[in-house]
């Protein structure tokens, strides 16, 4: 598996062209909320997403923000990443079928595009009738860059910092 940038995030057009694409109407309140999203460096909480929308936009009302989060998530423009420790957190969809590993130090996202596991899943799907099935694999752990700083500065390491600012990275 090779490792290079994430470029297939949607971008502001992808994700108007793919509301337009399903026939759901771009209003003025997920226009706001779209952009809001997008100025997030990496994932976002709904919690975040809130907080910094009552700033710029406080007329925006909390159901509205979470019902956007739904479809955004149902129009494949969003992603759900469960945490390990029960926080499911959200990051801008892409392009194609993957999976995530992710760092639980400094949050870093490696999209894996390759799905080791298809045929056994689908044999299994098969054996017990299921037709048109998915499936999502997070695996979460500790990224080579914090190991090392964590290894070289034991007593600094909190265990929970930004040791190199925490990217979205694909694996292939």
């Amino acid at each position: 598996m090779g490792v290079d940038g994430r470029e297939k995030r949607f971008s502001y057009e992808d994700m108007t062209a793919l509301l337009a694409e399903k026939g759901c109407r771009l209003t003025e309140q997920r226009d706001i909320i779209l952009k809001a999203i997008l100025s997030f460096p990496l994932t976002f909480s709904p919690m975040d997403l809130e907080k910094l929308l009552m700033v710029s936009d406080p007329a925006l009302g909390r159901a509205t923000i979470f019902r956007a989060i739904d479809l955004f998530l149902e129009m494949g423009i969003l992603e759900k990443i469960h945490r390990e420790s029960g926080d499911d957190v959200y990051l801008v969809g892409s392009v194609g079928h993957h999976h995530h590993l992710i760092c639980r130090v400094c949050g870093e996202i490696r999209d894996i595009d390759s799905c080791p596991f298809e045929e056994g899943i689908h044999e299994i799907m098969r054996q017990a009738g299921y037709s048109e099935g998915y499936h999502r694999i997070e695996i979460e752990g500790i990224c080579g860059v914090c190991k090392k700083v964590s290894e070289e500065n034991p007593e600094e390491h909190s265990g929970r910092s930004r040791a190199h600012g925490g990217k979205v990275r694909q694996f292939h």
